[in-house]
This record gives C-alpha cells, sequence and structure tokens, in this order.
C-alpha cells in the first residue's frame, strides 16, 4: 500500500511538472504593429495556447534593419508583424523556417507562401485623416485626390511617417512610385515635401498628432483609425480618388530558434477564423473572411502593385530619398 502510494505521487509530481513546463511555453517576437495591436495579439495567444509572447516593438522597418544586422543569429525566435519586403528577404536569404501550417489550408495566395517561409495575418493600408475641428476653423475642404496635397495653403500642416523607418511609409511611398511613375512619382514626392511638417517613426504616429489637433492633415496607416474615432478623437478619414496602397502582416519562424514547436503552435493559431476576426476587428483585411470594422464589407480602391517589385527596389529607393528627401524623423 506505502509503495502504491509513493507511486501515485510520483505520478502526481510528473503529472504537475508537466502542465507546469506547457503553461511555461513562451518564445520572444520582434512585433511591428502598433503597441496596443501588439498587446491584443499578445493576449489572444496567450488566452488559446498558454504560451507567453516576449515581444519588443519597433516599425517594420527597425525590424527589417534588425534582422539585417543581426543575420544569421536572431536574439528572437519569431517576428509577428513585418512588412513583405522583410518576409520576402527572409525566405530569399534562408533566415526563414519553413512550416508548412495545415491550419491554413484554404486561404487566399496572398496570405501565404507556398512553402511555409511566410503568412500573412492581413493586409493594412493607408489613408487620409483630418481634424475636423481644425479644418472648420481654416474654412478648408478635405482633399479629393493626392495631388491636391501639393497645394501651398497645406504647408506645414501635413505629417506622415518616413520610409526609412516605417513600413507603411515605404508602402505609400512605392504606390506612389507605381501610380504615376517612377520619375513622375519622385517630382509628386519632392513636391509633397515642401508641405509635409516633419516625418514620423512609425506609420501609425500621424493618426495621434492630427487626431490631437498638432496638424490638420496626415497620410497615415489605416489600422488605428477606427479606435481612435470611437475613443472620441475628431477624425474624419478618406481615400482619395486615385485609391490607396496595401501590403502585409508578415509572420514566419526565424532560423535558429530552439522553440520551433511553440512557434509552429502561434502559426497554426493565427491561421484560425478566430484571430481572423481579432484582426478585422483593429482595422485588417483578413486571411479569413471577417468584416472589417473600418471599411465594413467593401475593398477599399487599391492601386495596383507589384509588391515583389516593391521589396527589390526598397534599398535603392531609399538611396534615392535619401539624396532628394530629408532623411531625419520624429
Amino acid at each position: 500500500m506505502k509503495g502504491k502510494f509513493i507511486s501515485v505521487a510520483v505520478a502526481a509530481i510528473f503529472c504537475v511538472a508537466l502542465v507546469g513546463s506547457v503553461a511555461a511555453e513562451e518564445i520572444n517576437a520582434y512585433m511591428g504593429t502598433s503597441p496596443d495591436n501588439n498587446a491584443k495579439i499578445v493576449q489572444f495567444i496567450k488566452a488559446k495556447t498558454g504560451i507567453t509572447v516576449n515581444q519588443s516593438f519597433q516599425s517594420f522597418g527597425e525590424i527589417e534593419a534588425r534582422v539585417k544586422a543581426e543575420a544569421p543569429n536572431f536574439n528572437a525566435d519569431m517576428i509577428i508583424g513585418c512588412g513583405s519586403s522583410t518576409g520576402f528577404m527572409a525566405k530569399k536569404n534562408g533566415w526563414a523556417v519553413p512550416y508548412v501550417s495545415p491550419a491554413w489550408n484554404g486561404v487566399p495566395d496572398v496570405f501565404l507562401d507556398p512553402q511555409g517561409n511566410w503568412y500573412n495575418i492581413g493586409n493594412f493600408s493607408f489613408v487620409l485623416v483630418s481634424n475636423k475641428d481644425r479644418l472648420a476653423r481654416a474654412g478648408l475642404t478635405m482633399p479629393k485626390s493626392w495631388k491636391d496635397l501639393l497645394d501651398p495653403k497645406w504647408k506645414g500642416e501635413i505629417v506622415m511617417p518616413s520610409p526609412l523607418s516605417s513600413g507603411t511609409a515605404n508602402m505609400m511611398r512605392f504606390s506612389f512610385l507605381a501610380l504615376y511613375g517612377d520619375a513622375e512619382g519622385w517630382k509628386f514626392l519632392e513636391a509633397l515635401d515642401k508641405n509635409i511638417h516633419h516625418y514620423t517613426r512609425s506609420g501609425n504616429a500621424p493618426t495621434d498628432l492630427v487626431g490631437r489637433g498638432e496638424f490638420i492633415l496626415g497620410i497615415t496607416s489605416d489600422e488605428n483609425v477606427k479606435k481612435r474615432v470611437d475613443d472620441g478623437y475628431p477624425l474624419v478619414w478618406s481615400i482619395p480618388i486615385e485609391g490607396t496602397g496595401y501590403d502585409g502582416t508578415f509572420v514566419l519562424i526565424l532560423k535558429g530558434t530552439k522553440k520551433l514547436e511553440t512557434c509552429k503552435k502561434i502559426i497554426d493559431l493565427l491561421g484560425t477564423p478566430e484571430f481572423s476576426a481579432v484582426m478585422a476587428e483593429i482595422g485588417y483585411m483578413t486571411p479569413r473572411p471577417a468584416e472589417n470594422k473600418l471599411y465594413g464589407k467593401t475593398l477599399p480602391k487599391y492601386i495596383k502593385l507589384d509588391l515583389d517589385k516593391a521589396a527589390d527596389d526598397k534599398p535603392k529607393n531609399n538611396d534615392i530619398w535619401k539624396a532628394k528627401l530629408r532623411s531625419t524623423f520624429e
């Protein structure tokens, strides 16, 4: 009887240890959505899997620079939220661990790499935002075309992110170059630069600057606009007649991770309809059908883009930007 008791006790201790080890699963991740949205994603992962994601926030551009600097010995297990250029670069250079997740079966091709090097948890775009109180006091109306932003009346009243630090701004740049062509696109960006008060480090910053009334207009990521409107900021938003660009929010497992099975569990979770609903609630266009809280059921008008070309052209375009436009940001 005593031996049986000891066996049961040992089994109980083993079970407790096993449960403890599962509960203690954790990874380190670079995450490039906004701090608020990073927190929502981390909380969702914890609630559904028990996995703790220790995350550090950087803008998409900063994550790309960090990955390049660290390769091939990364200080994180995953990236949960980076731009397409980082995802394509990681695949090309062998920095991503391929994993074909069955949880992603049936999603459109734009949301995954067939070899499982990356997954796209949500497309995002950029919009024009204005502070309606300041707009009314100035007796002005919301611009209807992107080229309306070149009017001298907007000088010093526009903020937008810098493509040297922000994935959203890189998307803006390659969208305008695709819309107008390289030669005319750079002329547009140079003319716009004359009306920009300053460039921000992150793609979401103009939303808050304009919402607080520090500036009349901002070109900004669409992901936090709905939340700020719901929070009571006097924001109005629009997509000018030419349309908007888009990019993905890429997720990948970094080469060298010692937490591969844990990372796979996260990839599987991010492919579920339940997670798409979380991303749609934030404001993304998602892999699984879910109503977008900003756009509703109607897709915005998109500029025709070649994201592979945009990724390949990014270093060249950064050099041109540094030569032609301001390289500082706040």
